[in-house]
């Protein structure tokens, strides 16, 4: 068992060494008629084991908000290949990245930038205008459902939201009308002239 705090912890498969997925998706929707209180995340092994269960569940779309793809979090094999499944296994599939600094990417090997280049039609990395630079949070969704949210990038606490609560749907919104404008990444474009 991995602590995350709270009384909420996350199961280890000891046949895969691999963390069970800590969201049943299936048995929630029909089980619980009032959202569920979001898990608190509490430590970096802690956020990192919760991103990849969450990643693992996406049908079909997965929204970074993120300084710049946070690399500890998200640049490992496991993201890496879970990403990559759902891009072969769903036609439909998008992950869409919204990032202050490319800057901090350039000259770095992040695994997402490496399938953004090789899946130029369903991974798209996009710069966050300045004028809309106002917050030191970062989050995932996944399948506008769910949700991981940090309200400081450089900690590594978190809430994990189930279901569609309010603070996903103001989040949902939040992404799209940066999404809306927000310019593509420049170093990504170069590399594909």
């Amino acid at each position: 068992m991995k602590d995350l705090g709270n009384n909420n912890s996350i199961e280890i498969d000891v046949t895969t060494n691999l963390p069970k997925p800590i969201l049943d998706l299936e048995m929630e929707k029909s089980t619980h008629l009032a959202p569920l209180a979001p898990l608190n995340i509490q430590s970096f092994e802690s956020l990192k084991l919760a991103t990849l269960n969450l990643f693992k569940q996406s049908k079909r779309l997965i929204q970074i908000y993120s300084f710049s793809l946070d690399k500890r979090i998200l640049n490992n094999r496991e993201i890496e290949l879970t990403m990559t499944k759902l891009l072969r296994t769903s036609r439909y599939a998008k992950i869409q990245c919204l990032i202050y600094d490319e800057k901090e990417l350039q000259g770095f090997d992040h695994r997402i930038v490496s399938l953004a280049q090789r899946f130029t039609s369903f991974i798209e990395i996009r710069v966050i205008p300045e004028d809309l630079k106002n917050t030191n949070a970062g989050y995932y969704i996944v399948d506008k459902q769910f949700m991981i949210y940090r309200s400081n990038r450089e900690n590594y606490e978190a809430l994990l939201f189930k279901q569609r609560q309010i603070e996903v749907k103001d989040k949902i919104k939040h992404f799209e009308d940066v999404w809306q404008q927000s310019r593509p990444a420049s170093f990504l474009r170069a590399l594909h002239l």
